[in-house]
């Protein structure tokens, strides 16, 4: 038994001496991590587009280091997080805190992109309610004619047409619908829309095709 204890004991006095990380890290693995380290958790997690983990990892930098450097991109990489989640009202809400709480940085013109995109993510098709798309188009809109927004005033504007054909695709299924229902009034009345509304995109000819063939229909 004694040869035993001593054993142990010089083991013990070994791994102390060598600095065995299983011995002296104990006290180490409690000490909650700095504000550097729980960013670099949370942005290795987001790269590993594990979301919801990075998302929990972000609010919780955020709540505990407030004055931390990188906050801004903690409040932006939230709404990304919720986004890529397919969270969209949610991801919209926290763009738009960001851009009330940081109206000028660098990364604002995007946060205004992706609001507007998280509402274009939202459409389904023509025969949806229409305020989804006016929503995001109206969005993109503003956007394209920021000067400050760089190249997401450019990818707005692309996004812009989008939406503005889709609303105008609406409005001649709308018309061939009226057609059907022999309501040749408000179809040609949708068609006219089109031609004032949507013009040069791709529906003109068959819009004045049905304001053409239902000019002479009285109902």
């Amino acid at each position: 038994m004694k040869h035993g204890f001593h054993v142990f004991v010089v083991v013990l006095a070994a791994l102390v001496l060598t600095g065995c990380p299983s011995l002296w890290n104990t006290e180490l693995s409690d000490k909650p991590p700095s504000a550097e380290e729980l960013f670099k958790t949370a942005e290795s997690q987001f790269d590993r587009k594990e979301y919801k983990r990075a998302l929990e990892s972000y609010e919780r930098l955020k709540s505990a280091f407030p004055d931390f450097k990188n906050i801004p991109k903690a409040y932006m990489r939230i709404a990304d997080c919720l986004f890529n989640q397919g969270s969209y009202d949610h991801a919209i809400s926290r763009y738009l805190q960001f851009i009330e709480l940081y109206p000028n940085h660098k990364e604002a013109p995007r946060a205004k992109f992706q609001v507007a995109l998280a509402y274009f993510n939202q459409i389904k098709n023509t025969d949806l309610d229409s305020s989804v798309v006016r929503r995001a188009a109206d969005s993109f809109k503003a956007l394209s004619g920021d000067p400050n927004a760089g190249e997401w005033a450019k990818q707005a504007e692309e996004k812009h047409r989008e939406c503005m054909r889709k609303l105008g695709e609406k409005e001649l299924y709308k018309a061939k619908h009226y057609v059907k229902m022999s309501n040749y009034r408000a179809a040609r009345l949708a068609a006219k829309r089109i031609l004032e509304e949507y013009p040069k995109l791709g529906l003109d000819e068959e819009a004045k095709e049905l304001v053409e063939r239902l000019k002479d229909k009285d109902k």
